[in-house]
């Protein structure tokens, strides 16, 4: 036994950690449960407690089961416990993840319980082709999918053992749907081993079988590691309790906070369960956090402690407070995607390039939600990866070659040699691989077997084959692949001649001629797929040397039980390259290019990065639609916070992206703690940027490096978009009209109207019936109203506009108009000019569009006439047209003896002056009192018209008629009432005028 620990205070494993995980790796219980945070150094402490229990406890290695999930997790935790180690101990470790662990157990043992041992495993592929076949045989309306994802989770809950019977009213509430189910589940079994094959679940399915009847498989195991415990499901609990069946003792190491993998029937309650079998459990929980600032671990912790139900435990951090997470809301879902671009490069420039784009990760709900965001980078000119994205082994070309190993190795695999029939081309149709499948599920034999026969004129099949596809079949598929498996044979035992894997490979490529298949078939990009054949049989050879060289896949010799050595390379690299789901090509690993990282949450879960963007957080999205579990949603949105490092970014498009003008919701998650975040990004100043490189360990640039370095005109502040997106005060065109995949409109935007003028549909309850043109000029910058210019343009064309008028003044006086108007009523911009020989009154092309808005008493006023005068235009032109061949003629001016003075008139932008002296002004004969307007007449006049109100001590502003035409006040005096009091309804304003001078 090991001295105790007191003694051994300066060990190097136990140096290396902290108290909490020291006393977890040197626990004495049976049964220990490692409850560890994100970041709080788990993988360390759980290979450190293997180390303790070998080299301290001194159990043996081959007494030891580590199981973990992926396989990536398993080779990183080899390497660990191999360093720590020494002298290639941990080989001898039973280390991988579930299904790894259970195929080496039925490899060696699964003949007891009647199992082949040359079994082969059906991937997704396979068994969705066979459920669809049984579906269509049955003619039942059942999607495959669906019919897959529902075995899966019957399999996964565990199996009940054979003494616990049904209860009468399981069996009776059974409906018609669920009797098809099983009756498919059924079929779907007996063609599995009908092919002698095993779906993933069936190796934990039939591991348990095995361990249950034959414990001294396992009478070894001396102690069970579970990592990720929080992501087994029912029957990788049973199977864990059977490893351990003989000494019950078990170390986990888990996160109830991060399980996220319900869909894939992990059971969150496994924790409770495995404290109510074992009790006496050692609970010991690693709270400090080395990952991410403070700031990112209290936001996160809001957010899960909003579930009650859960296991409470902190998260203590070890680096300092850092910036707040921000929570930035955007208006469209392409502009949240061009937010994120903006803000990553406005990081990587304010670090001097300390950071990069491989230290950025943008974490989706789901893969759907990328559309936007890829289109941004691609338009920025910045690479990234999808993680999650098509696997090495799922390429066509590498998939074709599997596929032909799998049928060398095991002919009956049907769906594997349905795939290749026709590959390359040898005049097989569609029709007939159908009706071969369908003929060997309906007899004994199987499609290799009914081939065979057929070619070799032993049984005609009952699917036609022309003679061409037939003497194709044999010569190009039959006798190649029996050649192979004749050398296997010859291989076997110690006089036979060796035929390695890689040779094997060689000489199929070589029987089919693959390169010049890939060439006609694949003429774009043959280079490429060709190059992946020469990285396959560069795995091969790397998988043969890593197996010659340890004895991985051998289970320790158990007296009094026999067990089946796997002496062929082939089924054992078959079964390699089916576990290693998550096994990608080096050159996704490798690259020298920074690349920024796009993933599902689910795909990150154990990653972690300096920079994170989380999307799309509203309602919907996370949680999403159709998530049946809410609590399994919050724990999702953890996982992705906890992802971050030193930034934290977390966005919302407030409105929806299918163009309807739908709002999006906060997330609930989110909602009740928005405040805790900060809204906008933050401002990246020395202190912020010091703390960065300090927990990255990296080394910052002067401040000097990095300003110089900077480009000309950028923003090092976050504020290209609007904080608020529904306030678009002091915004431009361009973000008003952002994301709505609209251009710019050319006129002023309505704002009384539904939706407030962001066009989503909506009443905006705050809104007026009408706005005056200064409320709505306010609500905008210079750039949004159409039609004006900047101040220092206006004053030169003012300045402009006043020589031209001096030199007009002096070479022609401005005359009266006609229908004796008084010699005040001139207009400005427009005349009211007599027709010849008519004596109506008639209105230039440019009041023509403004003719309907002027009331009919109101015409007598400006011709100054007792007597009702003929409308200014005519009937046909209420449409704004005139008629063909009708045309206006220019009013005849009457010569003066002397030139009028022109009054002084404020203009609608101008600055009020003293008016000049005003003559004494004839009065106009009695005239009726002009209806007051109405409210939408009242409205057209306070955005067109100049409203005469007083201003800077008495100033009166003249009443216009249309945007060209301005009357002076005297004549139209019994106007100001009405107009006065339908304006003083509206907001008042002082704006911006402009002096026009005679």
């Amino acid at each position: 036994m090991p001295p105790p620990l007191a003694a051994n205070p300066g060990h190097a494993i136990l140096s290396s950690l902290n108290d909490a995980q020291r006393r977890a790796v040197s626990s004495d219980a049976q049964t220990v449960a490692i409850l560890a945070g994100p970041g709080s150094g788990k993988t360390h402490t759980l290979t450190s407690r293997v180390v303790w229990l070998i080299d301290y406890v001194g159990i043996r290695p081959e007494d030891v089961i580590v199981a973990t999930f992926t396989v990536k997790a398993a080779r990183e935790m080899k390497e660990r416990i191999g360093k720590a180690l020494g002298n290639g101990r941990e080989k001898k470790i039973v280390l991988g993840n579930f299904h790894s662990i259970a195929r080496r157990y039925l490899a060696a043992y699964g003949r007891h319980i009647g199992l082949n041992q040359k079994f082969g495993i059906a991937d997704d592929s396979d068994s969705r082709a066979i459920i669809a076949r049984i579906c269509k045989r049955r003619k039942v309306e059942l999607d495959p999918g669906t019919v897959r994802a529902w075995i899966s989770k019957k399999k996964a809950k565990g199996n009940e053992p054979e003494d616990v019977p049904k209860t009468a009213r399981q069996q009776a509430t059974k409906t018609a749907g669920q009797q098809d189910l099983d009756e498919c589940y059924e079929e779907y079994q007996a063609q599995l081993e009908k092919s002698n094959l095993l779906d993933f679940d069936d190796l934990l399915v039939k591991c348990v079988e095995l361990l249950r009847e034959f414990p001294s498989c396992v009478s070894n195991i001396q102690t069970v590691l579970i990592d990720e415990y929080q992501d087994t499901n029912g029957i990788q609990y049973e199977l864990m309790k059977l490893f351990a069946q003989k000494n019950r003792s078990i170390t986990i190491v888990g996160d109830p906070d991060q399980s996220i993998y319900g869909w894939r029937s992990a059971e969150i309650k496994n924790l409770w369960r495995l404290l109510k079998d074992f009790p006496g459990t050692a609970e010991i929980s690693l709270e400090q956090n080395y990952r991410s600032f403070q700031s990112i671990l209290n936001n996160s912790l809001l957010v899960i402690q909003q579930d009650k139900k859960r296991y409470r435990k902190a998260l203590k951090p070890v680096h300092g407070k850092g910036s707040r997470p921000v929570l930035r809301r955007l208006k469209s879902a392409s502009a949240e995607a061009d937010w994120i671009v903006s803000e990553m490069r406005r990081v990587i420039v304010m670090s001097g390039s300390m950071l990069n784009f491989n230290d950025v990760a943008i974490l989706l709900r789901s893969a759907s939600l990328s559309r936007h965001i890829e289109s941004a980078l691609g338009k920025s000119g910045i690479a990234y990866k999808m993680v999650g994205g098509k696997k090495f082994y799922e390429r066509v070309e590498i998939k074709t070659l599997i596929d032909y190993l799998r049928v060398i190795n095991q002919p009956g695999n049907n769906d594997a040699l349905a795939r290749i029939m026709n590959v390359p081309k040898r005049g097989i149709g569609e029709v007939t691989i159908k009706g071969l499948l369908e003929e060997a599920e309906g007899s004994t034999f199987s499609v290799w077997t009914i081939l065979t026969k057929h070619c070799r004129g032993d049984r005609n099949a009952k699917t036609k084959i022309t003679k061409h596809a037939e003497q194709r079949i044999a010569a190009g598929l039959i006798r190649p692949l029996e050649n192979i498996r004749k050398k296997i044979g010859e291989s076997v035992g110690p006089t036979g001649t060796p035929f390695g894997l890689v040779e094997m490979i060689e000489q199929l490529l070589t029987a089919l001629d693959f390169e010049k298949h890939l060439k006609t078939s694949y003429p774009d990009d043959y280079e490429q797929r060709w190059a992946n054949v020469q990285e396959f049989m560069n795995l091969a050879a790397d998988f043969v040397r890593d197996t010659d060289q340890s004895d991985d896949d051998f289970l320790p010799e158990i007296e009094e039980l026999e067990q089946v050595k796997e002496d062929e390379m082939l089924p054992r690299f078959l079964a390699n390259v089916s576990l290693a789901s998550d096994a990608q090509t080096a050159e996704d690993e490798g690259e020298a290019k920074p690349l920024v990282t796009i993933s599902t949450i689910h795909a990150a879960k154990g990653l972690e990065w300096p920079i994170v963007f989380v999307p799309a957080v509203y309602n919907g999205s996370i949680p999403h639609m159709r998530a049946e579990d809410s609590d399994e949603e919050r724990r999702l949105l953890y996982v992705a916070m906890t992802r971050a490092q030193t930034l934290l970014y977390l966005s919302c498009p407030v409105f929806n992206s299918n163009g309807n003008g739908e709002r999006n919701e906060l997330s609930p998650f989110i909602e009740p703690v928005h405040r805790a975040f900060a809204n906008k990004g933050p401002c990246f100043d020395r202190p912020i940027m010091s703390e960065i490189a300090k927990i990255l360990g990296r080394q910052l640039q002067s401040e000097d490096a990095i300003f110089k370095a900077m480009p000309d005109m950028f923003m090092i502040e976050d504020n290209l978009f609007p904080v608020d997106p529904e306030d678009t005060r002091g915004a431009s065109t361009s973000e008003i009209t952002h994301g709505t995949n609209q251009p710019p409109r050319a006129k002023r935007q309505k704002l009384s109207g539904p939706g407030g003028g962001h066009d989503t549909g909506e009443e905006v309850p705050w809104r007026k019936e009408y706005t005056t043109t200064m409320e709505q000029s306010s609500a905008f910058t210079v750039s949004a109203l159409p039609g004006f210019t900047s101040a220092s343009a206006h004053q030169a064309a003012l300045a402009k506009a006043s020589v031209e008028l001096e030199t007009n003044k002096k070479a022609q006086a401005v005359k009266r108009m006609a229908h004796n108007r008084p010699a005040d009523q001139k207009s400005i911009l427009g005349f009211v000019r007599s027709t010849s020989g008519s004596g109506s009154a008639a209105l230039t092309s440019s009041q023509s569009s403004n003719h309907n808005l002027i009331p009919a008493k109101l015409s007598q006023i400006v011709t100054n006439s007792n007597k009702p005068v003929k409308p200014a235009i005519a009937p046909e032109l209420a449409a704004h047209k005139l008629p063909a061949g009708n045309q206006l003629s220019r009013p005849s001016i009457k010569k003066e003896e002397e030139p009028v003075k022109r009054k002084a008139y404020t203009c609608f932008s101008s600055s009020p002056t003293k008016p000049a002296p005003k003559e004494e002004e004839p009065e106009p004969e009695e005239e009726k009192e002009p209806p007051e307007p109405t409210r939408a007449a009242a409205c057209l006049h306070s955005t067109t018209f100049l409203t005469p109100v007083q201003m800077n001590g008495g100033i009166k502003r003249p009443t216009g008629l249309g945007r060209a035409g301005i009357v002076p006040v005297a004549p139209i005096e019994k106007l100001r009432k009405p107009m006065t009091t339908t304006t003083t309804k509206m907001k008042p304003f002082k704006p911006p005028t402009m002096i026009r001078r005679p």
